[in-house]
């Protein structure tokens, strides 16, 4: 398993394909969950998929979405094929008025089968809540959802029965989540975890842009997109930190959504991701549905 931060030498950096490299971090990287119904190291996550750094993997996927959620159950499907898995996703649960929900994957291993639920998730702590950067997504609710709800489709009567139907018995059903934490860099906003978060889980920091002058630590930066999230990237060029602040007062004035920034070092596939950052708006989180 990988883990964060990475050793700027480390040969996950020497992928050259970004898409591969968001597969492999998808597949092997830190959980952010450790707990019994979503174990950090699950025995159904078989050594040998470390391979996949190493396939003939460089594609370009045909996203269905630009939503990093649906973009990382398409990476794990990518993952799955090009490891022979017998796998099926998104099996549909319906009742008899309405449609229950889905069951993300369907994982078959040596005479054992698996229920998987997925989720890539970036939230701040603030105080005792973690919430997402739109201010609509909570951990916490995140994590009674795919405990009470998620997890059980498979094991409900209209579950049981489409399984059949689809050549399933009895799988076992797990949870695994991947994404980042970003811990508060000002003292006063910080707070607990969440018992079921991983010790190991990915950590980045966040601030406010009026704090940003105080708090950013020294460069070289480089600020990327939203689907550059996956994964720790590689940086095709880098700034200093005073001309990251005259960037992040022009967005500031006109723009109310984060800015994700990364601190970068120099190794022997140029410079990489050392710590993630996201920058909010002063007034986050206020306006809290």
């Amino acid at each position: 398993m990988l883990t964060s931060p990475l050793n700027p030498e480390h040969p996950f950096f020497a992928i050259e394909c970004k898409a591969q490299r968001d597969m492999v971090w998808s597949v092997l990287g830190p959980s952010m969950l450790d707990c019994s119904w979503a174990p950090q190291h699950p025995s159904w996550l078989q050594a040998d998929w470390q391979l996949l750094s190493h396939a003939e993997a460089e594609f370009t996927p045909e996203f269905s979405s630009t939503r990093l959620g649906l973009m990382f159950e398409q990476l794990w499907q990518r993952a799955l094929s090009l490891t022979g898995s017998d796998w099926l996703a998104n099996l549909q649960i319906s009742g008899p008025e309405r449609t229950l929900g889905e069951l993300d994957l369907l994982l078959r291993q040596a005479n054992k089968e698996w229920h998987l639920e997925l989720a890539l998730k970036f939230y701040l702590g603030y105080r005792n809540e973690w919430i997402g950067p739109n201010r609509k997504d909570r951990l916490t609710d995140k994590l009674a959802h795919t405990q009470s709800h998620q997890l059980t489709l498979s094991q409900q009567s209209e579950g049981k029965k489409a399984l059949e139907l689809a050549g399933w018995h009895t799988p076992e059903p797990q949870a695994l989540m991947r994404g980042c934490l970003f811990h508060p860099a000002k003292p006063e906003f910080n707070g607990s975890l969440p018992e079921e978060v991983s010790a190991s889980h990915w950590r980045g920091r966040w601030c406010h842009y009026r704090d940003a002058a105080e708090l950013l630590p020294e460069g070289p930066w480089y600020v990327i997109s939203k689907p550059d999230w996956i994964s720790p990237v590689r940086c095709p060029l880098t700034v200093e930190r005073a001309e990251l602040i005259r960037y992040l007062t022009a967005h500031f004035e006109h723009l109310t959504v984060a800015v994700c920034a990364v601190v970068a070092v120099q190794g022997r596939y140029g410079w990489v991701e050392q710590q993630r950052w996201l920058i909010m708006p002063d007034n986050w989180p206020q306006g809290l549905d």
